[in-house]
């Protein structure tokens, strides 16, 4: 035993367990003197203590004695293939989520989050991408780019609703970051640095580094115009109900607060939503992405407010027909918030309802009149799913026998009577309500009014919408 190496191997394994020579010392039954000792390879541990130490440190007692560990095995790729298979079918496993009451066995399923609202409707969103691929790309195109042969290509590349901290953590610390008042109704643009210096006409691999003046200059040669571009496009789709210098106006006054580098110093909200537009850039040597972060209140307060979205501000309303000979099924699972007794509320578009259920606490299932399990919201491909994540135990099931109640409801289902005892924990339930579609507002079985979940002081709470 050489007792240097071994030395060596003890403080090595010592470390990667986070362990204390006194911790060490304490498994093995020994001072942390004498693992002080070994470690500095003036002594060698007692060929008795060997299997101790081999199993504390996570080794075996061939390698202490050798001071070293056991060459990696290089993995043949049948192994490797093998071995992928085997986590994949582990993985497999652990999925408790059962499918077998899904019309689509392989539905996407995802949890659905309250508070994270999505403001706008598809129809508004494939307006607002229209606005950038049909009109800006091509504006941009012919205005901006060309004279730039090196620059091949513009395209929209998605239009999404996230949170800013998400889109700010996306950023490489050293950006092209040009902020518009964006706390204040206004709007940010960001470049990437490698499509910024290639507009800049710059071999970004020479000179990766990010000046003031890469900055200033990129500003002048790009930005303003851009963002000039930008403004026009808008105005052109709203209903001029205003002059176009006062629409401009009302974003020139903001200005642009500071150009920097990292848009982590921005003083952005990170937990609030925004509208992110993310377009592709491709030249002769790089290709990366130019992204618009709109502050909410700009396109909501603005541009919905001038006509940006038209007359059919909600798109055009689906009604779903039942054929005629279709047996009716009644359903018999519901998922709500709570009920609550029948008190002369008035119901008018605006009204807040609070509950006691907290929030990102588990919805009330009702399974013929009583709660029967508490479940997780998701939603299976476009519609709310639940998924059942406990059951309610015997004595503690709530019956509802009441014939004047409230029940905010956020979707029903029907199932055989006979297959009740077949569903349990991680069985997922599709109900009949589109993600994202209000909540129904139940008085003694009847439908009265629609809302949207709201958090009050970490209350689940429902907006009256109509």
């Amino acid at each position: 035993m050489d007792a240097e190496k071994t030395g060596k191997l003890i403080n090595y394994l010592r470390s990667l367990k986070a362990l204390t020579q006194k911790q060490l010392a304490e498994q093995i039954n020994v001072s942390d003197k004498a693992v002080s000792k070994w470690e500095r390879g003036d002594g060698c541990p007692d060929v008795g203590l060997l299997p101790k130490l081999a199993e504390v440190l996570e080794t075996d007692v061939d390698s202490l004695l050798k001071g070293e560990l056991p060459a990696k095995k290089i993995m043949t790729e049948e192994e490797i293939k093998a071995l992928l298979e085997k986590e994949a079918e582990a993985s497999a496993t652990k999925d408790n989520t059962d499918r077998r009451f899904l019309k689509n066995q392989s539905a996407r399923i995802f949890i659905y989050d309250f508070k994270r609202p999505s403001l706008f409707s598809k129809y508004q969103m494939r307006k607002i991408c229209n606005l950038f691929e049909v009109i800006m790309c091509e504006k941009v195109r012919s205005d901006i780019l060309a004279n730039r042969t090196d620059i091949r290509n513009i395209q929209i590349c998605s239009v999404d609703e996230l949170t800013n901290g998400e889109f700010l953590r996306s950023l490489s610390k050293k950006t092209f970051f040009y902020n518009y008042d964006y706390n204040n109704a206004g709007f940010a643009v960001e470049v990437d640095p490698q499509i910024g210096k290639a507009i800049l006409k710059q071999d970004a691999k020479k000179y990766p580094e990010l000046t003031r003046a890469d900055v200033d200059c990129l500003e002048l040669v790009f930005i303003n115009p851009f963002v000039r571009l930008m403004q026009d496009a808008f105005y052109e789709n709203t209903d001029k109900s205003i002059p176009q210098n006062d629409f401009n106006k009302s974003l020139q006054e903001a200005g642009i607060l500071s150009n920097v580098f990292n848009g982590i110093t921005s003083g952005e909200r990170l937990e609030e939503m925004c509208l992110l537009v993310t377009l592709a850039v491709k030249s002769d040597n790089e290709d990366g992405f130019i992204n618009i972060q709109f502050n909410y209140a700009y396109l909501c307060g603005m541009c919905r407010k001038l006509g940006f979205f038209g007359t059919e501000e909600n798109g055009p309303q689906l009604h779903y027909l039942t054929d005629i000979k279709a047996k009716p099924v009644e359903n018999n699972i519901f998922v709500e918030l709570g009920r609550f007794r029948s008190d002369s509320f008035a119901f008018e578009p605006g009204s807040i309802f609070v509950t006691q259920k907290r929030a990102m606490e588990p919805f009330n299932v009702v399974i013929d009149n009583q709660v029967c399990f508490d479940g997780e919201i998701v939603v299976v491909d476009n519609n709310f799913g639940v998924r059942l994540i406990a059951k309610t135990a015997a004595d503690k099931k709530i019956l509802y026998n009441e014939e004047h109640y409230i029940a905010i409801r956020l979707g029903e289902a029907f199932l055989p009577k006979e297959d009740f005892d077949k569903i349990g924990e991680g069985t997922v339930l599709e109900l009949n309500t589109l993600a994202g579609e209000a909540l129904s507002i139940i008085q003694d079985g009847k439908c009265i009014a629609r809302g949207e979940i709201v958090i009050v002081d970490d209350l689940y709470g429902i907006r009256i919408c109509d």
